[in-house]
């Protein structure tokens, strides 16, 4: 399909250890192939937050570029000290302490974070528009602050009305099958993000930090969207897949959403709204 297409890669957990550097190699490969025009990466690019740790995934990423590159950290890139956003009172701390999956790198005795993230791009979030794309990344760790939603949103109703409209975060805004939830798995707010979402009419959320692939569509009556939660890059734990996400756009309300692993198994189609409305029109 023509028009542009976007690889969302998350939550590598990158750690120096051979298992990593072979899946970052797979994964070159793989999105060499793949040819994107924007690399998403949404949030979780190392293991504990550390210098040393990102300097490896910054050089997998500039092997493509980095003007194509658009990032945004997760709970797992920011790491003890510094100023940093303060925690709030009703903070999950103990849940990141103890969740496998993640992991929060913050000491008990202090509510500051930094993260060396911002050693290699210049924000934490970002803003993009294409000639047919409209793009937000948020931060969302702890949680996505309020002025920075509104700036967001602010920006895609802004966008022209031909624009594909998406939004990316690291923290899940909806569950996914397959996966028990530990408090804080899914944005406290998520509803109420949603929501707003809906109201901007944007057409596709990308969102992370689960390590489970999923796809679904929401609807008002009056507007769609689609939500589409990313697997793990690197992740080799029990039970999950590997890989990233295609998404190619074509025009606005057309999108197709493709999971691509690591392996040797075929891509597996999760969302194709541009065949649904070619379907609808009775065309082949």
């Amino acid at each position: 399909m023509p028009g542009l297409r976007i690889v969302q890669i998350s939550d590598l957990h990158y750690s120096p250890v051979p298992e990593a550097d072979q899946g970052l190699e797979i994964a070159r490969g793989l999105i060499h192939e793949l040819a994107p025009d924007l690399i998403i990466v949404s949030g979780d690019l190392t293991r504990e937050g550390l210098f040393e740790q990102f300097v490896p995934v910054v050089e997998f990423l500039s092997s493509f570029g980095l003007e194509r590159v658009r990032a945004i950290p997760g709970n797992r890139d920011y790491e003890f000290g510094g100023p940093g956003p303060l925690r709030p009172k009703d903070s999950d701390l103990n849940y990141f302490l103890t969740a496998p999956d993640t992991v929060d790198p913050i000491s008990p005795n202090d509510d500051r974070r930094t993260t060396p993230f911002l050693e290699f791009f210049d924000n934490v979030d970002f803003f993009e528009q294409t000639k047919t794309t409209a793009l937000v990344g948020l931060d969302s760790e702890p949680v996505i602050p309020e002025e920075s939603l509104a700036r967001g949103l602010a920006f895609l109703e802004g966008s022209s009305p031909k624009l594909t409209r998406v939004f990316c975060t690291h923290r899940s805004l909806l569950p996914v099958p397959r996966k028990k939830l530990k408090e804080g798995d899914v944005l406290a707010n998520a509803g109420d993000i949603l929501v707003r979402l809906l109201a901007a009419r944007v057409d596709l959320v990308l969102c992370a930090h689960l390590h489970r692939v999923h796809a679904w569509q929401l609807s008002t009556g009056v507007a769609t969207m689609s939500v589409v939660n990313a697997p793990s890059l690197l992740d080799r734990s029990p039970g999950k897949e590997n890989g990233l996400l295609v998404i190619d756009l074509e025009r606005r309300g057309e999108l197709a959403v493709t999971f691509h692993m690591l392996d040797d198994t075929p891509p597996r189609l999760l969302l194709d709204t541009y065949g649904t409305r070619k379907r609808r029109k009775g065309t082949s």
